[in-house]
Protein backbone atom coordinates (compact mmCIF):
# COMPACT_ATOMS: atom_id res chain seq x y z
CA UNK A 1 0.00 0.00 0.00
CA UNK A 2 1.98 3.51 -0.86
CA UNK A 3 2.16 5.67 2.23
CA UNK A 4 0.13 8.06 2.14
CA UNK A 5 2.54 11.10 3.20
CA UNK A 6 4.39 11.12 0.22
CA UNK A 7 1.36 11.54 -1.42
CA UNK A 8 -0.16 14.33 0.71
CA UNK A 9 0.99 17.63 -0.52
CA UNK A 10 0.06 16.69 -3.89
CA UNK A 11 -3.23 15.93 -2.79
CA UNK A 12 -4.38 19.15 -1.01
CA UNK A 13 -3.42 21.27 -4.39
CA UNK A 14 -5.78 18.58 -6.14
CA UNK A 15 -8.38 18.73 -3.20
CA UNK A 16 -8.05 22.41 -3.49
CA UNK A 17 -8.72 22.65 -7.32
CA UNK A 18 -11.11 20.05 -7.36
CA UNK A 19 -12.93 23.12 -4.78
CA UNK A 20 -12.08 26.04 -6.81
CA UNK A 21 -13.93 24.49 -10.34
CA UNK A 22 -16.41 22.06 -11.19
CA UNK A 23 -14.20 19.35 -12.83
CA UNK A 24 -13.78 15.90 -12.85
CA UNK A 25 -11.26 15.03 -10.21
CA UNK A 26 -9.22 11.17 -10.58
CA UNK A 27 -8.01 10.26 -7.12
CA UNK A 28 -6.70 6.93 -5.79
CA UNK A 29 -8.67 4.97 -2.71
CA UNK A 30 -5.19 6.07 -0.93
CA UNK A 31 -4.99 9.86 -2.32
CA UNK A 32 -8.84 10.15 -1.43
CA UNK A 33 -8.38 8.87 2.23
CA UNK A 34 -5.14 11.25 2.49
CA UNK A 35 -7.65 14.33 0.76
CA UNK A 36 -10.40 13.55 3.47
CA UNK A 37 -8.04 13.89 6.10
CA UNK A 38 -7.28 17.40 4.86
CA UNK A 39 -10.64 18.55 3.79
CA UNK A 40 -13.38 16.65 5.53
CA UNK A 41 -15.88 18.96 7.07
CA UNK A 42 -16.84 16.93 10.07
CA UNK A 43 -12.58 16.72 11.10
CA UNK A 44 -11.87 20.48 10.89
CA UNK A 45 -14.91 21.01 13.23
CA UNK A 46 -13.50 17.97 15.85
CA UNK A 47 -9.86 19.66 15.34
CA UNK A 48 -11.13 22.10 17.22
CA UNK A 49 -11.29 20.18 20.36
CA UNK A 50 -8.13 20.82 20.76
CA UNK A 51 -8.02 24.05 20.69
CA UNK A 52 -10.28 24.27 23.53
CA UNK A 53 -8.10 22.00 25.89
CA UNK A 54 -5.73 24.22 25.15
CA UNK A 55 -7.43 27.43 26.28
CA UNK A 56 -8.31 25.26 29.33
CA UNK A 57 -4.52 24.43 30.04
CA UNK A 58 -4.08 28.20 30.19
CA UNK A 59 -6.81 29.50 32.25
CA UNK A 60 -5.51 26.62 34.70
CA UNK A 61 -2.50 27.93 35.43
CA UNK A 62 -4.19 31.57 36.21
CA UNK A 63 -4.03 32.95 39.85
CA UNK A 64 -7.11 34.29 41.63
CA UNK A 65 -7.59 37.73 40.90
CA UNK A 66 -7.00 40.03 43.93
CA UNK A 67 -9.68 42.18 45.56
CA UNK A 68 -9.36 45.18 46.17
CA UNK A 69 -12.19 47.15 49.21
CA UNK A 70 -12.84 50.65 49.67
CA UNK A 71 -15.25 51.98 52.15
CA UNK A 72 -16.81 55.08 54.20
CA UNK A 73 -18.95 55.31 56.45
CA UNK A 74 -20.76 58.88 58.12
CA UNK A 75 -23.14 60.56 60.22
CA UNK A 76 -24.31 62.64 57.78
CA UNK A 77 -28.05 61.52 57.75
CA UNK A 78 -27.92 61.67 61.27
CA UNK A 79 -26.42 64.32 64.15
CA UNK A 80 -23.84 65.39 60.83
CA UNK A 81 -21.37 66.49 63.82
CA UNK A 82 -18.70 65.25 61.07
CA UNK A 83 -17.75 61.97 62.28
CA UNK A 84 -16.87 59.19 59.23
CA UNK A 85 -15.19 56.53 59.03
CA UNK A 86 -12.78 55.48 55.71
CA UNK A 87 -11.10 52.13 55.03
CA UNK A 88 -9.31 50.79 51.95
CA UNK A 89 -7.78 47.18 51.63
CA UNK A 90 -6.03 44.32 49.57
CA UNK A 91 -6.81 41.13 49.81
CA UNK A 92 -5.15 38.09 47.78
CA UNK A 93 -5.91 34.56 47.71
CA UNK A 94 -2.93 32.06 48.02
CA UNK A 95 -2.96 28.46 47.09
CA UNK A 96 -1.04 26.99 49.20
CA UNK A 97 -1.63 22.97 48.37
CA UNK A 98 0.19 22.74 44.69
CA UNK A 99 -3.57 23.57 43.68
CA UNK A 100 -2.55 25.02 40.08
CA UNK A 101 0.46 22.73 39.07
CA UNK A 102 -2.03 19.97 39.35
CA UNK A 103 -5.13 21.50 37.93
CA UNK A 104 -2.49 21.98 35.21
CA UNK A 105 -1.72 18.40 35.11
CA UNK A 106 -5.10 17.74 34.25
CA UNK A 107 -5.68 20.15 31.82
CA UNK A 108 -2.07 18.96 29.60
CA UNK A 109 -3.93 15.67 29.71
CA UNK A 110 -6.95 16.84 28.76
CA UNK A 111 -5.08 18.55 25.24
CA UNK A 112 -3.33 15.03 25.03
CA UNK A 113 -6.86 13.59 25.16
CA UNK A 114 -8.33 15.80 22.69
CA UNK A 115 -5.33 15.00 20.36
CA UNK A 116 -6.03 11.58 20.62
CA UNK A 117 -9.57 11.66 19.70
CA UNK A 118 -9.51 13.57 16.80
CA UNK A 119 -6.36 11.37 15.80
CA UNK A 120 -9.06 8.59 16.33
CA UNK A 121 -11.60 10.36 14.13
CA UNK A 122 -9.00 10.69 11.37
CA UNK A 123 -8.66 6.40 11.53
CA UNK A 124 -11.64 5.96 11.05
CA UNK A 125 -12.69 8.94 8.03
CA UNK A 126 -9.43 7.36 6.24
CA UNK A 127 -10.99 3.84 6.69
CA UNK A 128 -13.92 4.97 5.56
CA UNK A 129 -12.85 6.86 2.87
CA UNK A 130 -10.60 4.26 1.44
CA UNK A 131 -13.47 1.05 1.68
CA UNK A 132 -15.54 3.45 -0.39
CA UNK A 133 -12.81 3.95 -3.21
CA UNK A 134 -12.20 0.32 -3.35
CA UNK A 135 -15.78 -0.46 -3.54
CA UNK A 136 -16.33 1.92 -6.17
CA UNK A 137 -13.05 0.02 -7.83
CA UNK A 138 -14.69 -2.97 -7.84
CA UNK A 139 -18.23 -2.06 -8.47
CA UNK A 140 -16.09 -0.41 -11.87
CA UNK A 141 -14.75 -4.11 -12.45
CA UNK A 142 -18.02 -5.76 -12.34
CA UNK A 143 -19.29 -3.07 -14.76
CA UNK A 144 -16.86 -3.69 -17.00
CA UNK A 145 -17.21 -7.53 -16.94
CA UNK A 146 -21.22 -7.39 -17.53
CA UNK A 147 -20.64 -4.75 -20.48
CA UNK A 148 -17.95 -7.57 -21.81
CA UNK A 149 -20.71 -10.45 -20.95
CA UNK A 150 -22.96 -8.17 -22.84
CA UNK A 151 -21.11 -7.37 -26.02
CA UNK A 152 -20.24 -11.76 -26.05
CA UNK A 153 -24.14 -12.30 -25.80
CA UNK A 154 -25.09 -9.76 -28.55
CA UNK A 155 -22.71 -11.19 -31.00
CA UNK A 156 -24.30 -14.79 -29.98
CA UNK A 157 -28.24 -12.90 -30.78
CA UNK A 158 -27.06 -11.55 -33.99
CA UNK A 159 -25.52 -15.38 -34.99
CA UNK A 160 -28.80 -17.01 -34.04
CA UNK A 161 -30.77 -14.62 -35.68
CA UNK A 162 -29.40 -15.23 -38.90
CA UNK A 163 -29.38 -19.00 -38.36
CA UNK A 164 -33.30 -18.38 -37.26
CA UNK A 165 -34.07 -17.37 -40.67
CA UNK A 166 -32.63 -20.56 -42.37
CA UNK A 167 -34.59 -22.08 -39.60
CA UNK A 168 -31.39 -23.87 -37.72
CA UNK A 169 -32.42 -22.67 -34.83
CA UNK A 170 -35.94 -22.08 -33.23
CA UNK A 171 -37.31 -18.52 -32.00
CA UNK A 172 -37.57 -19.80 -28.27
CA UNK A 173 -33.32 -20.30 -28.63
CA UNK A 174 -33.37 -16.64 -29.69
CA UNK A 175 -35.75 -15.55 -27.25
CA UNK A 176 -33.76 -17.61 -23.96
CA UNK A 177 -30.26 -15.33 -25.44
CA UNK A 178 -32.06 -12.24 -25.77
CA UNK A 179 -33.40 -12.78 -21.79
CA UNK A 180 -29.84 -13.39 -20.69
CA UNK A 181 -28.72 -9.59 -22.17
CA UNK A 182 -31.71 -8.01 -20.42
CA UNK A 183 -30.85 -9.43 -17.27
CA UNK A 184 -27.25 -8.38 -17.66
CA UNK A 185 -28.82 -4.58 -18.73
CA UNK A 186 -30.62 -4.54 -15.65
CA UNK A 187 -27.86 -5.90 -13.50
CA UNK A 188 -25.92 -2.94 -15.02
CA UNK A 189 -28.23 -0.43 -14.15
CA UNK A 190 -28.21 -1.24 -10.67
CA UNK A 191 -24.54 -1.42 -10.62
CA UNK A 192 -24.98 1.99 -11.82
CA UNK A 193 -27.03 3.08 -8.95
CA UNK A 194 -24.41 1.65 -6.63
CA UNK A 195 -21.79 3.53 -8.16
CA UNK A 196 -23.10 6.84 -7.85
CA UNK A 197 -24.50 6.02 -4.44
CA UNK A 198 -20.84 5.59 -3.58
CA UNK A 199 -19.45 8.77 -4.98
CA UNK A 200 -21.99 10.81 -3.54
CA UNK A 201 -20.92 9.44 0.01
CA UNK A 202 -17.35 9.99 -1.06
CA UNK A 203 -17.64 13.27 -2.33
CA UNK A 204 -19.68 14.30 1.29
CA UNK A 205 -16.54 13.07 2.84
CA UNK A 206 -14.10 14.67 0.89
CA UNK A 207 -15.46 17.68 1.90
CA UNK A 208 -17.47 18.45 -1.44
CA UNK A 209 -21.19 18.84 -2.64
CA UNK A 210 -22.72 15.66 -3.28
CA UNK A 211 -22.78 16.04 -7.49
CA UNK A 212 -19.00 17.04 -7.82
CA UNK A 213 -17.65 14.72 -10.66
CA UNK A 214 -15.49 12.05 -9.12
CA UNK A 215 -13.39 9.29 -11.00
CA UNK A 216 -11.20 6.17 -8.74
CA UNK A 217 -8.52 5.18 -10.57
CA UNK A 218 -6.63 1.97 -9.35
CA UNK A 219 -6.25 -0.90 -9.70
CA UNK A 220 -8.07 -3.99 -7.07
CA UNK A 221 -5.45 -6.42 -5.88
CA UNK A 222 -6.04 -9.60 -3.74
CA UNK A 223 -2.83 -10.43 -2.10
CA UNK A 224 -0.56 -9.34 1.02
CA UNK A 225 2.47 -10.27 2.91
CA UNK A 226 1.15 -12.75 5.14
CA UNK A 227 4.65 -12.03 7.26
CA UNK A 228 4.44 -8.14 7.58
CA UNK A 229 0.29 -8.82 7.89
CA UNK A 230 0.85 -10.91 11.39
CA UNK A 231 3.17 -8.23 12.77
CA UNK A 232 1.73 -5.40 12.30
CA UNK A 233 -1.65 -7.01 13.64
CA UNK A 234 0.69 -8.01 16.69
CA UNK A 235 1.49 -4.33 17.15
CA UNK A 236 -1.95 -3.11 17.08
CA UNK A 237 -2.26 -1.83 20.55
CA UNK A 238 0.37 0.49 19.91
CA UNK A 239 -0.63 1.31 17.07
CA UNK A 240 -4.25 2.35 17.80
CA UNK A 241 -5.38 6.29 18.87
CA UNK A 242 -8.55 5.23 20.80
CA UNK A 243 -6.27 2.48 23.28
CA UNK A 244 -3.75 5.44 23.59
CA UNK A 245 -6.91 7.42 24.65
CA UNK A 246 -8.29 5.26 26.87
CA UNK A 247 -4.84 5.16 28.51
CA UNK A 248 -4.86 8.90 28.95
CA UNK A 249 -8.26 8.11 30.74
CA UNK A 250 -6.30 6.66 33.50
CA UNK A 251 -3.72 9.40 33.85
CA UNK A 252 -6.31 11.84 34.15
CA UNK A 253 -7.81 10.33 36.87
CA UNK A 254 -4.71 9.78 38.72
CA UNK A 255 -3.84 13.89 37.91
CA UNK A 256 -7.78 14.55 38.93
CA UNK A 257 -7.09 12.20 42.08
CA UNK A 258 -3.59 14.51 42.93
CA UNK A 259 -5.88 18.03 42.12
CA UNK A 260 -8.95 16.67 44.69
CA UNK A 261 -6.44 16.15 47.42
CA UNK A 262 -5.29 19.24 46.91
CA UNK A 263 -7.90 21.23 47.80
CA UNK A 264 -9.40 19.29 50.98
CA UNK A 265 -7.23 23.36 52.08
CA UNK A 266 -8.84 25.60 50.16
CA UNK A 267 -6.74 29.05 49.60
CA UNK A 268 -5.85 31.19 52.07
CA UNK A 269 -6.69 34.68 51.95
CA UNK A 270 -4.00 37.60 53.24
CA UNK A 271 -5.14 40.88 53.55
CA UNK A 272 -3.85 44.60 53.84
CA UNK A 273 -6.07 47.27 54.42
CA UNK A 274 -5.58 50.99 55.72
CA UNK A 275 -8.69 53.06 57.38
CA UNK A 276 -9.32 56.90 58.82
CA UNK A 277 -11.41 57.11 61.34
CA UNK A 278 -12.60 60.69 63.33
CA UNK A 279 -14.89 60.92 66.36
CA UNK A 280 -16.60 63.56 67.71
CA UNK A 281 -17.30 63.92 71.81
CA UNK A 282 -19.29 66.56 73.43
CA UNK A 283 -19.14 65.58 76.55
CA UNK A 284 -18.05 67.36 79.47
CA UNK A 285 -15.70 68.70 76.89
CA UNK A 286 -15.97 68.99 72.71
CA UNK A 287 -13.32 66.89 71.49
CA UNK A 288 -12.11 66.15 67.87
CA UNK A 289 -10.35 62.83 67.88
CA UNK A 290 -9.09 61.26 64.61
CA UNK A 291 -7.43 58.15 64.11
CA UNK A 292 -5.09 56.52 61.15
CA UNK A 293 -4.86 52.59 61.20
CA UNK A 294 -3.23 49.81 59.27
CA UNK A 295 -4.17 46.59 59.27
CA UNK A 296 -2.84 43.41 58.24
CA UNK A 297 -5.30 39.71 57.82
CA UNK A 298 -5.05 36.19 56.98
CA UNK A 299 -7.91 33.94 56.79
CA UNK A 300 -7.13 30.39 56.65
CA UNK A 301 -10.18 27.91 56.19
CA UNK A 302 -10.45 24.83 58.49
CA UNK A 303 -11.25 21.36 56.45
CA UNK A 304 -13.31 20.08 59.43
CA UNK A 305 -16.15 18.93 57.69
CA UNK A 306 -16.11 19.48 54.09
CA UNK A 307 -12.67 17.57 53.44
CA UNK A 308 -13.53 16.74 49.91
CA UNK A 309 -13.97 13.23 50.66
CA UNK A 310 -16.56 12.96 48.11
CA UNK A 311 -14.50 13.73 44.98
CA UNK A 312 -11.42 12.04 46.14
CA UNK A 313 -13.70 9.18 46.26
CA UNK A 314 -15.68 9.69 42.90
CA UNK A 315 -12.08 10.13 41.19
CA UNK A 316 -10.57 6.79 42.57
CA UNK A 317 -13.71 5.43 41.11
CA UNK A 318 -13.28 6.85 37.54
CA UNK A 319 -9.44 5.78 37.66
CA UNK A 320 -10.98 1.96 38.19
CA UNK A 321 -13.17 2.46 35.63
CA UNK A 322 -11.04 4.06 32.95
CA UNK A 323 -8.39 1.00 33.53
CA UNK A 324 -11.91 -1.56 33.44
CA UNK A 325 -12.41 0.00 29.97
CA UNK A 326 -8.60 -0.09 28.67
CA UNK A 327 -8.49 -3.90 29.29
CA UNK A 328 -11.45 -4.29 27.64
CA UNK A 329 -11.15 -2.33 24.64
CA UNK A 330 -7.26 -3.90 24.49
CA UNK A 331 -9.21 -7.51 24.22
CA UNK A 332 -11.50 -5.41 22.01
CA UNK A 333 -8.79 -3.84 19.50
CA UNK A 334 -7.09 -7.46 19.43
CA UNK A 335 -9.72 -9.51 18.08
CA UNK A 336 -10.57 -7.12 15.52
CA UNK A 337 -7.17 -7.18 14.53
CA UNK A 338 -6.87 -11.00 14.39
CA UNK A 339 -10.57 -11.52 13.31
CA UNK A 340 -9.97 -9.24 10.32
CA UNK A 341 -7.12 -11.23 9.56
CA UNK A 342 -8.29 -14.21 9.36
CA UNK A 343 -11.47 -12.55 6.78
CA UNK A 344 -8.39 -11.84 4.44
CA UNK A 345 -6.82 -14.74 4.60
CA UNK A 346 -9.99 -16.77 3.88
CA UNK A 347 -11.16 -14.70 1.41
CA UNK A 348 -7.64 -15.02 -0.23
CA UNK A 349 -8.17 -18.59 -0.80
CA UNK A 350 -11.61 -18.56 -2.18
CA UNK A 351 -10.14 -16.17 -4.98
CA UNK A 352 -7.27 -17.84 -6.35
CA UNK A 353 -9.60 -20.90 -6.02
CA UNK A 354 -12.21 -19.14 -8.50
CA UNK A 355 -9.08 -17.40 -10.48
CA UNK A 356 -6.94 -20.94 -11.25
CA UNK A 357 -10.14 -22.90 -11.07
CA UNK A 358 -13.65 -22.61 -11.15
CA UNK A 359 -13.25 -19.50 -13.68
CA UNK A 360 -10.43 -21.34 -15.95
CA UNK A 361 -12.73 -24.28 -16.53
CA UNK A 362 -16.13 -21.96 -17.19
CA UNK A 363 -13.59 -19.75 -19.93
CA UNK A 364 -12.80 -23.20 -21.30
CA UNK A 365 -15.76 -24.63 -21.70
CA UNK A 366 -17.47 -21.62 -23.04
CA UNK A 367 -14.57 -21.03 -25.51
CA UNK A 368 -15.10 -25.32 -26.43
CA UNK A 369 -19.35 -24.63 -26.97
CA UNK A 370 -18.91 -21.29 -28.89
CA UNK A 371 -16.78 -22.92 -31.55
CA UNK A 372 -18.72 -26.11 -31.26
CA UNK A 373 -21.80 -23.96 -31.87
CA UNK A 374 -20.23 -21.98 -34.68
CA UNK A 375 -19.65 -25.48 -36.31
CA UNK A 376 -23.35 -26.54 -36.07
CA UNK A 377 -22.29 -29.09 -33.35
CA UNK A 378 -23.85 -27.78 -30.23
CA UNK A 379 -27.32 -26.30 -29.83
CA UNK A 380 -27.68 -22.45 -28.63
CA UNK A 381 -29.02 -23.96 -25.35
CA UNK A 382 -25.18 -25.31 -24.04
CA UNK A 383 -23.82 -22.23 -24.78
CA UNK A 384 -26.38 -20.04 -23.24
CA UNK A 385 -26.33 -22.19 -20.42
CA UNK A 386 -22.70 -22.14 -20.05
CA UNK A 387 -22.74 -18.43 -20.63
CA UNK A 388 -24.94 -18.58 -17.82
CA UNK A 389 -22.41 -20.22 -15.40
CA UNK A 390 -19.70 -17.56 -16.44
CA UNK A 391 -21.63 -14.98 -15.91
CA UNK A 392 -22.59 -16.27 -12.23
CA UNK A 393 -18.66 -17.59 -11.97
CA UNK A 394 -17.61 -13.93 -12.68
CA UNK A 395 -20.10 -12.32 -10.39
CA UNK A 396 -19.54 -14.33 -7.52
CA UNK A 397 -15.75 -14.09 -7.99
CA UNK A 398 -16.78 -10.27 -8.23
CA UNK A 399 -18.67 -10.11 -4.56
CA UNK A 400 -15.60 -12.40 -3.12
CA UNK A 401 -13.01 -9.66 -4.30
CA UNK A 402 -15.46 -6.96 -2.47
CA UNK A 403 -15.53 -9.19 0.97
CA UNK A 404 -11.97 -9.67 0.64
CA UNK A 405 -11.35 -6.01 -0.37
CA UNK A 406 -13.55 -4.84 2.75
CA UNK A 407 -12.02 -7.01 5.00
CA UNK A 408 -8.65 -5.69 4.23
CA UNK A 409 -10.10 -2.12 4.92
CA UNK A 410 -11.30 -3.09 7.87
CA UNK A 411 -8.34 -5.06 8.97
CA UNK A 412 -6.25 -1.62 8.19
CA UNK A 413 -8.64 0.44 10.39
CA UNK A 414 -8.14 -2.35 13.19
CA UNK A 415 -4.36 -1.66 13.41
CA UNK A 416 -4.25 1.39 12.53
CA UNK A 417 -2.39 1.72 9.44
CA UNK A 418 -4.65 4.07 7.56
CA UNK A 419 -3.01 6.71 9.04
CA UNK A 420 -0.03 9.11 7.97
CA UNK A 421 2.86 8.79 10.09
CA UNK A 422 3.71 11.33 12.40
Amino acid sequence: MPKLTSILPTLVLAAFSATAQPLATNLTPESAAAAALENNRDLAAARFAIRQAEGRLKQAGLWPNPEFELSRQSDRAFANEGEYNFSTGFRQRFPITGRLSKARAVARVDVAQAAAEVRNQERLLAGETLGLGRELLVTQEKLQANQELQSTIQKLIEVSEKRLKVAEVSEADVNLAKLELQKLTLAQSALLNQQEIARTALNRLLGREPKTPLEISGAVTADFDTNSIAEISRRALALRPDRQLAALGIDRAGAEIKLARAEKWEDWTVGFGYSRERSIFTEPVRLDDTDNLVGLSVSIPLPLWNRNQGRIREAQATQQRAEAELKALELRIATEAQTTENQMRRWLGILRQYREESLTLAEQNIGLLQKGYADGLVNITAVIQAQQQLTDLRQAYLDALGEFIRARTEWETATAVVLPAK
